[in-house]
């Protein structure tokens, strides 16, 4: 049987952040800064909560698609003061039918980083697992980052 997990975070998308370094003394140590150490156990909370106990099996190899839907922003928008409502503008409308994608940070490679890190040791063994990825940047009305993890193994596959 084939494996499919799908999960959405809700929320602006976020890519994984570089590691940090203090010193004291004679000591160095690294560490993950905060904002990515939250997001990504965001994403563990999401895969517990709907997946929790279902794992890929280690060599499994796994497609992963990633959509990272950020939000319009305000300057696309348009406020009616006689009618108390908002539209969005023409180049707004663009960029939620796709036609103006978004060319800002985070990138596409720390965006798929901070998701497939995140899962890394829970849904599979490891990221290594991961033989095809397909990552896109899209505008939205909600922002969301949503996960697809499919396995590639066919069912008359016999382990490895």
């Amino acid at each position: 049987m084939s494996k499919n997990i799908s999960l959405k975070i809700l929320g602006e998308p976020i890519g994984k952040g570089r590691p940090k370094i203090t010193k004291t003394k004679n000591f160095a140590r690294l560490y993950s800064p905060t904002k990515t150490v939250n997001y990504e156990s965001r994403i563990i909370t999401e895969y517990k909560r709907n997946y929790s106990g279902m794992v890929f099996e280690a060599n499994e190899p796994i497609k992963a698609v990633i959509q990272a839907c950020f939000i319009v922003p305000c300057s696309n928008y348009v406020f009616h003061k006689k009618t108390n409502s908002v539209d969005l503008t023409r180049k707004g409308q663009s960029m939620i039918n796709g036609l103006i994608r978004p060319t800002k940070k985070p990138d596409c490679d720390n965006i798929a980083k901070i998701c497939l890190d995140a899962l890394n040791g829970i849904a599979y063994f490891d990221d290594s697992q991961v033989v095809e990825l397909v990552v896109n940047k899209t505008y939205s009305r909600n922002p969301f980052v949503s996960i697809v993890l499919t396995s590639l193994r066919r069912n008359d596959e016999i382990g490895d």
